[in-house]
This record gives C-alpha cells, sequence and structure tokens, in this order.
C-alpha cells in the first residue's frame, strides 16, 4: 500500500518536471546565517507559516516610518478610499519626510495613502491621522495602540501616526513581523506600496509632482512586491520587505540597519537559497547525478524541517492534524513516516 503511495508521488513529481530538462537547482538545506550590519532582523516563509531565522528579533528599537503600515490599516478601517480630506496648516509644516502637501487642498484618502505609503509623507500621515481621529492625533494614536493589542504586538507603542523619533514610538522585529502579516488583510496597502512612481493631480498652485517610491527594492530586485521603509536618526534604517518567488513568498524586517536596502537582499538571497517545503518532499524523486526516481530508505528532517511540515495546511477537511512536534520522528523509514505523518490521507490499495 505504502510503496503505491510512493510511486503514485514519485509519479507525479515527475510529471510536474520537464521532460529532459535540466535537473533541478537545489537550494541548500542549512546554509550559514546571513550577515547583515542590522543589530535586528528576521526572515519569515509565509509560504509554510515558519520563520527561517532571526537575530535579536524581540530588543525593541525605534521603528520610524514603517509606523505608516499601521496607519494605513487604522484608515482603511475607518475611512472610505473616496472620501475627502481637507490638508489641514498643521501637518505641512511637519519635519522629515513630506510629500509637498498644500493648507487648504482636498484629497481623497486614496491619494493621502499614495502620498504616504509611496513618498512615506509624514504630513499625509497627519493628514489621514486627523481626518479618522476626528481633529484628534492623540485619538488616533489611541487606536494605533489598541489595533497593536489587538494583534498581540505586546512590545510595539506608537506616540505618532508617521514614525518621527520619541521615547514611547518603539517595536521589535517579532512586531513588525505581525505588522506586515496584518497588512496583507487590507489589499489596497499592498497595492499602494508596490506602486514605484506615480504623478499626482495638480494641486491649489497649479503643481503636480512625480512620487518616487522610498523603496529602491522594487523593480530592482526580483520578486520584491513591498513593503515599506524607514529611516531616522533614533531608528536607521529600517525596511518591512514582502517577496514572491515562485510558489514562496518571503517577509523580512531589518532595524538599526546602515543599509536596509543591501541587508534585506542578503536576507532574501538566504531565505530563497534555504529549502521550503515542496524542495524537500519532492527531493527523493529528483533524478539526481544520473540517478534518483526512488526515495531513499530513511528521511532526515531537521527541526527546522519539522516546524515547516506541521505548518503545512490541513488537508481534505482537516484529516490531517498532528498534535505536535513530536508526532514527526527525526528519521524513520520512508513509508512508516510518510504514513504516519499523512494519518486519514495515505489510505487504500491504489
Amino acid at each position: 500500500m505504502i510503496a503505491a503511495t510512493v510511486t503514485s508521488l514519485a509519479l507525479a513529481a515527475a510529471l510536474a518536471m520537464p521532460v529532459g530538462g535540466p535537473v533541478p537547482a537545489y537550494p541548500q538545506d542549512d546554509p550559514v546565517l546571513p550577515e547583515v550590519s542590522a543589530p535586528e532582523w528576521i526572515v519569515y516563509d509565509a509560504t509554510a507559516d515558519v520563520v527561517l531565522a532571526s537575530w535579536n528579533a524581540n530588543d525593541r528599537r525605534s521603528m520610524a516610518s514603517v509606523t505608516k503600515v499601521m496607519t494605513a490599516i487604522i484608515v482603511l478601517e475607518n475611512a472610505s478610499l473616496d472620501d475627502i480630506v481637507e490638508v489641514p496648516a498643521f501637518a505641512t509644516k511637519t519635519r522629515g519626510s513630506v510629500a509637498g502637501l498644500v493648507a487648504g487642498d482636498r484629497m481623497t484618502v486614496n491619494d493621502l495613502l499614495v502620498a504616504m505609503l509611496v513618498r512615506s509623507g509624514n504630513d499625509a500621515a497627519l493628514t489621514l491621522a486627523a481626518h479618522v481621529g476626528g481633529g484628534s492625533i492623540d485619538a488616533f494614536v489611541a487606536e494605533m495602540n489598541a489595533k497593536a493589542r489587538e494583534l498581540g504586538m505586546n512590545d510595539t507603542r506608537f506616540a505618532n501616526p508617521n514614525g518621527l523619533d520619541d521615547e514611547q514610538h518603539f517595536s521589535t522585529a517579532n512586531d513588525l513581523l505581525t505588522l506586515i502579516k496584518a497588512s496583507r488583510d487590507y489589499p489596497d496597502i499592498g497595492r499602494i506600496a508596490s506602486i514605484k512612481l506615480v504623478k499626482t493631480a495638480a494641486d491649489s498652485t497649479g503643481q503636480s509632482k512625480h512620487l518616487k517610491n522610498t523603496n529602491r527594492l522594487l523593480g530592482a530586485y526580483p520578486g520584491v512586491i513591498g513593503l515599506k521603509t524607514g529611516d531616522t536618526p533614533w531608528a536607521d534604517k529600517v525596511l518591512l520587505g514582502v517577496a514572491e518567488r515562485g510558489p514562496r513568498t518571503l517577509m523580512t524586517v531589518v532595524m538599526g540597519s546602515q543599509d536596509h536596502f543591501a541587508d534585506t537582499r542578503e536576507l532574501l538571497e538566504w531565505g530563497f537559497a534555504t529549502y521550503g517545503l515542496r524542495d524537500r518532499m519532492l527531493r527523493p524523486f529528483y533524478a539526481e547525478q544520473g540517478g534518483g526516481g526512488l526515495p531513499p530508505t530513511d528521511l532526515e528532517l531537521s527541526e527546522g524541517h519539522e516546524r515547516r511540515l506541521y505548518a503545512m495546511p490541513r488537508l481534505d477537511n482537516g484529516r490531517w492534524a498532528m498534535s505536535s512536534l513530536a508526532d514527526l520522528p527525526r528519521s524513520r523509514e520512508f513509508g512508516s513516516w510518510l504514513k504516519e505523518a499523512l494519518p486519514g490521507v495515505v489510505e487504500g490499495d491504489s
């Protein structure tokens, strides 16, 4: 029975590979951890729902303008994209990165989100916060902190909607990863954050602007689709990254970096070079060095691979349910391992 199942899996894997094509290039199994300038970072495989590696991921630090991802979440929960908002005078006097808004101009929430997420405009963030907070920035910030608690971001506190340095404004790499994941529930954030260059409508002075995304990895590093940069004196350089390559989606956070683009590239290269779950499970069936096709008599699973397997979605209305990592011994005759790892799925004589 198991032999038949293994044969079926081998056949499926073979059919998925091009006939006569090149031997697949295998990612590294357990590569050396990447070396980056950031003192806090994390790499997460969203496809397998597992952290691949991290460093000082629970250390609190200023987060700079990646704050604006939470600002966008609160705005999208409380306003419509076509709402018309008047730019308050105080917003145009903010320091730091601005989108050049003109006091008294009326703009849509969508256009303000573009100015905030693409150009990282602090003036746009304050305008949106005043609109949603009923004129009170403090009320808006309270909503940000309430959302952080709801998401389990227990090492995060917001003091403003734009990310300017403040002793009560901080987060961690782990919490910012939670923020990235939460942002995926708001497609407009991903849509806007992926815009590389946009021309704005003319303002009341008759001027239009070309807003270039502060994330220079967009269009320059294969697969990068977002998400947000940050840079202040206290925070140094921060970057929340999202990249898709083939069936895999990776998310990265770097904090306190000297070069957030180089560090994020390094983490993504490392992450995509590690085994994904599909690579690990199908590798025994690849023709390798002139052989292949048949699985080995045992299959070694590292602790990291066990976590990835455990994180796989349930199949067939939950027939696959493992209670703990202890259900996945690291070495076992392949057929028995497959049967025990997939109870209810590997059945029958076909």
